[in-house]
């Protein structure tokens, strides 16, 4: 059951991340500050390891991911992968990157952040639309 649940979630993440343009590594656009880029991910880091899934989605998802992952499905199947690693302890590597949408031509900064918790290490993936919302999110 924990398998499937960690695969379907690995599918929906996925999919609004191919929607946000995250299709393959460039330079971060001049658009973006990498600086920003990384403190606006380990903000949303923390936001999730607070459970605050009102906020995340209200303040932090572009519109795109409000329609494909709500509030229900992060309480329902994402805040319980969160809890199983145990307690935040830090924050690792961070690394920036950019991507554009081919079809809309839309710059994406895209932040990977290597987490460690109490229990296991997470990696997440966090793409940000020019307006600084998250358009795309993984965690593995």
């Amino acid at each position: 059951m924990k398998t499937r649940r960690i695969g379907i979630m690995t599918g929906i993440f996925m999919l609004a991340g191919i929607l946000a343009g995250c299709g393959g590594n460039q330079k971060l656009s001049d658009k973006f500050d990498e600086g920003e880029v990384k403190e606006a991910a380990r903000e949303v880091i923390e936001i999730l390891n607070d459970g605050d899934v009102d906020t995340l989605v209200d303040e932090k998802w572009n519109t795109v991911m409000k329609s494909m992952v709500g509030k229900e499905l992060l309480k329902d199947e994402v805040l319980p992968i969160i809890e199983e690693l145990g307690a935040f302890e830090e924050f690792d590597r961070e690394a920036v990157t950019g991507n554009r949408d081919r079809d809309t031509e839309q710059d994406f900064a895209v932040a990977v952040v290597k987490v460690k918790y109490e229990k296991r290490k997470a990696q997440f993936t966090i793409s940000f639309d020019e307006d600084m919302k998250v358009g795309g999110f993984f965690v593995k």
